[in-house]
């Protein structure tokens, strides 16, 4: 038996983590949306990053039920011989936990949000039940990890769900033969929320930002790869033409990163940019710290899985600079909604910056049609839709049991829709 006692189909969402970034933000979308005369969502979260709450706040404020699991979650910091016994021990304990709660909630679904979270998969494995694997990441190296997990979620999965074609060609590289498998479902925002924010002077006042100035920005966690330092190189090249411009560049660290912050600290303080480039650690109001910018930039340096705020910066009707690989590739159209460029180079991240800088009705015209692209294909409806879509088909018997036809799911065309 796979209802509640209502008669809903229960849903179990295991999450790795307790912060509220990307991964996040659209797990609670999803959940907030999720058609409540039909499913029934439960969510799971490790205890290592219960300190955190910031996701289960807002699964307070919405009365989504949650718990708290002990379970072990793939992080950089096991990487290590007594961190790995921590972790085989945490991952032990984990999947005998969600074993004994699917079997006693009688849960019909099981989603595992990220590829770090392995407890789940192996859980519904045990007990039978469908599994979807909501793969949000492009695993660049350890190269035979990355084949370890991209194993993992075909084999152990009904369906696969990636957030770009980008992250599916990559999970392809290793499992070609699991095609029909993978579902595309690009990420969707809330666009109204972006839309009306208003508050962009007291942000600019908050950090002390003269509201003439023409101000820069990215929003992402401070890490190795989400490009703050060459963020940094590009400032210094266009503050040599525009002395009066200024940035800004939002977003917090993991708690065992905060080395990459000091040492983006450290790196502003060198360069000699102080006055001009500002360091924000993680802010919940970033539609009001869109609303302050003027042109909005992710320069990572390696592929972005998807880039999520680039469409919160285009529903707040910004233009968008971002490195030409991965995710983005698919969101901005280049020359129309912004620039896409080389990665990893500041010269180049610099000129498009200056570009736009120069031409105020060309940022104008690119922000007007990136908000409008981003209304189009990137509404959060869609994307709980197609969700809800493949729930339906999973539970059904369609798509993934033993002898279904895995016919393409609507998720499947989404990838048709944003070719035009």
């Amino acid at each position: 038996m796979t209802e509640n006692p209502n008669g809903l189909k229960s849903i179990l969402f295991v999450h790795g983590n307790n912060d509220l970034y990307g991964a996040e933000v659209v797990l609670l979308q999803l959940l907030r949306r999720l058609d409540r005369s039909r499913f029934c969502p439960i969510v799971v979260l490790p205890t290592d990053t219960k300190h955190i709450h910031r996701l289960s706040a807002c699964l307070d404020q919405e009365g989504i039920e949650y718990h708290y699991v002990r379970m072990g979650i793939l992080r950089r910091k096991y990487f290590h011989a007594m961190g790995l016994v921590r972790f085989w021990i945490d991952f032990v304990f984990g999947i005998v936990s969600l074993v004994a709660f699917i079997r006693q909630r009688r849960v019909a679904l099981v989603h595992s949000n990220t590829i770090a979270v392995l407890c789940g998969a192996f859980a519904a494995t045990i007990t039978r039940t469908p599994h979807v694997w909501h793969v949000h990441e492009i695993i660049v190296d350890p190269v035979i990890l990355r084949r370890f997990l991209h194993f993992l979620a075909c084999h152990l999965s009904r369906a696969v769900v990636t957030l770009s074609g980008a992250v599916r060609n990559h999970v392809l590289k290793d499992c070609a033969g699991h095609s029909n498998k993978i579902h595309i479902i690009h990420d969707g925002i809330e666009m109204e929320r972006f839309a009306t924010s208003g508050h962009g002077e007291e942000v600019r006042g908050n950090y002390g930002i003269p509201s003439e100035a023409l101000l820069v920005g990215m929003v992402g966690r401070v890490c190795r790869w989400k490009g703050q330092f060459l963020f940094l190189q590009a400032a210094k090249l266009v503050l040599e033409r525009r002395p009066g411009t200024y940035f800004l560049a939002v977003g917090g660290v993991f708690d065992d990163e905060t080395f990459y912050l000091d040492q983006f600290h450290e790196a502003v303080e060198n360069s000699g940019l102080r006055q001009n480039f500002v360091i924000s650690d993680f802010r919940a109001d970033i539609p009001d710290v869109l609303s302050a910018l003027d042109i909005f930039v992710l320069p990572s340096t390696q592929p972005e899985p998807f880039g999520m705020v680039i469409l919160e910066a285009m529903a707040a009707g910004k233009p968008v600079v971002a490195a030409a690989h991965g995710g983005p590739v698919e969101i901005v159209a280049d020359n129309q909604t912004g620039y896409l460029v080389p990665p990893k180079d500041a010269q180049a991240l610099a000129s498009a910056i200056m570009r736009l800088a120069e031409r105020p009705s060309l940022m104008a015209a690119m922000g007007a049609a990136g908000r409008h692209r981003a209304w189009e294909h990137f509404h959060v409806d869609r994307y709980v839709a197609d969700f809800e879509y493949l729930y339906t088909e999973l539970l059904s018997g369609e798509v993934g049991s033993p002898g279904a036809t895995n016919t393409p799911s609507r998720s499947h065309r989404v990838q048709t829709v944003l070719r035009s």
